[in-house]
């Protein structure tokens, strides 16, 4: 498969995801929780910019 192929199915899964999440605003908001953008509680995760401390994580 050469680049250009690779990258019009990536667009297209693209374009079908996002037809799929805009058709309200429970289907936007689900999908911001299930990327790991918003909590459950419908709060933004601190890392991308909500006022919860973040979770530090420790080296190996």
């Amino acid at each position: 498969m050469a680049n250009s192929e690779r990258n019009e199915k990536i667009l297209k899964a693209i374009q079908a995801k996002t037809k799929r999440v805009t058709v309200s605003k429970k289907a936007a908001r689900d999908s911001l929780v299930e990327e790991g953008i918003y909590t459950k509680k419908g709060k933004l995760r601190s890392e991308f910019g909500g006022s919860e401390p973040r979770k530090e994580v420790e080296a190996a």
